[in-house]
């Protein structure tokens, strides 16, 4: 308010020092002394022009010797020069000080009548500007702007931020399928960016009561294939396997995302109680506070190998289906470490080194059996209908592994 007022009374001054000053005299003899002398000497030229000219047309004729009109001529110009030398005439311009006065007091106050009657004096009152309760756009203005957003990109495509803007816009307005849509063309244009096909992967599950199933695990999968520590991607995937009962994979997920944040920060203190409820689901062991050392033929797990599917099997398959690479014990039991792929990873050649183990305080053996599944749930869990490769007891570190999912488990 105080900004406003003060630069409408500098304009306002400003006008006034224009017009004010000349109305109580300021300036005006030296003004008409100038104008005087400009008539005059204007008027010394007209008739020496016109003189001349006349004279010009008799010498021409004949009529004036070249004597009689050099004289002639000469003595025009003198007597125009004479005339344009005389005592100019002081104009009678009279200070006008009550139309000063008059104009000094009216203009501000006309101004300010103007603007109490036609302008937002409203506007001037912080209290009735902070009762307006913050909403300076309505909804409809916002869906407008998000409108004409959607309709520029129409025209002008190529435009990966106007993507990444209109796609969050329609997620904070709930419109999460076009959201998605939006996503999918940002992802066309940024295809190496984890974070879009995390915010994509979450659009599409919003837009399906929150199922994270189908294309939002292959999304994720995608995202933590091009960043494996986006913590979005693996929020998400942990909750895509608590959705799937896979509580030890949950668990494993959002661990790494508690071990990439400060201790303090409020998301990996909500995920820590997320945590807690997997191992309870699962009845999970708690975690070790530190890992024992183990064999050396159990230093860790470094299996490579490749999983191929049987073409006998092809059709029962999808491509967004769910493939788990698992390494458990010999006997049986919960698994040391799992991969999550998809059908259309097939074939794959996959690698262990450096995937998060689920060990806990358990030592590796020297032995483990590694398998692979193609779950029709999405569960790590199996099911029947499933499709499998027998597993193949192998060293944890041995390379060259290759697993065959020629199989369907029956009911």
């Amino acid at each position: 308010m105080t900004g406003f007022v003060v630069i409408a009374a500098l304009l306002v001054i400003g006008a006034l020092l224009l017009v004010v000053p000349p109305l109580f005299g300021v300036g005006l003899r030296r003004i008409a002394e100038e104008d005087v002398g400009t008539v005059q000497a204007q008027t010394a030229l007209g008739v020496l022009r016109e003189q001349l000219a006349d004279l010009k047309a008799e010498h021409a004729a004949g009529r004036v010797s070249d004597a009689d009109y050099q004289r002639t001529r000469e003595e025009l110009e003198t007597r125009a020069l004479d005339e344009g030398e005389a005592t100019s005439i002081t104009l009678a311009a009279q200070p006008a000080r009550a139309w000063g006065v008059a104009v000094a007091l009216l203009v501000p106050l006309l101004a300010a009548a103007v603007y109490f009657t036609t302008g937002a004096p409203d506007g001037l009152d912080p209290a009735k500007v902070a009762g307006n309760d913050g909403h300076q756009v309505t909804q409809a203005q916002v869906e407008q702007m998000v409108a004409t957003l959607a309709e520029r990109l129409k025209a002008e495509p190529d435009n990966p931020e106007g993507w990444f803007m209109l796609a969050r816009s329609y997620n904070a307005m709930g419109r999460f399928q076009e959201a998605a849509a939006a996503y999918a063309e940002l992802a066309r244009q940024v295809p190496d960016e984890a974070q879009v096909y995390a915010d994509w992967a979450d659009a599409l599950a919003a837009a399906n009561g929150r199922a994270l199933v189908g294309e939002p695990a292959r999304l994720i999968d995608k995202a933590l294939s091009l960043d494996p520590d986006n913590v979005k991607a693996l929020a998400l995937a942990g909750s895509a396997a608590f959705q799937a009962g896979d509580y030890a994979m949950a668990v494993v997920r959002w661990e790494r995302i508690v071990s990439l944040l400060p201790a303090e920060n409020e998301l990996a203190a909500s995920i820590r109680g997320g945590i807690e409820e997997a191992r309870m689901r699962g009845n999970l062991p708690p975690p070790a506070a530190a890992a024992p050392p183990v064999a050396a033929a159990g230093s860790g797990i470094t299996l490579s190998g490749s999983v191929t599917l049987a073409p006998a099997l092809v059709a029962k398959a999808a491509a967004e289906d769910v493939l788990f690479i698992y390494v458990r014990p010999v006997e049986g039991g919960m698994p040391f470490a799992i991969l999550r792929r998809t059908v259309a990873d097939l074939p794959l050649q996959f690698d262990f080194t450096g995937v998060p183990s689920m060990a806990g305080d358990r030592p590796i053996p020297g032995e483990v059996a590694i398998g692979a599944r193609i779950s029709k749930s999405g569960n790590a869990g199996a099911r029947a209908g499933d499709l499998e490769g027998a597993p193949l007891t192998v060293k944890p570190d041995a390379q060259g592994v290759d697993i065959v999912v020629d199989s369907e488990r029956g009911f």
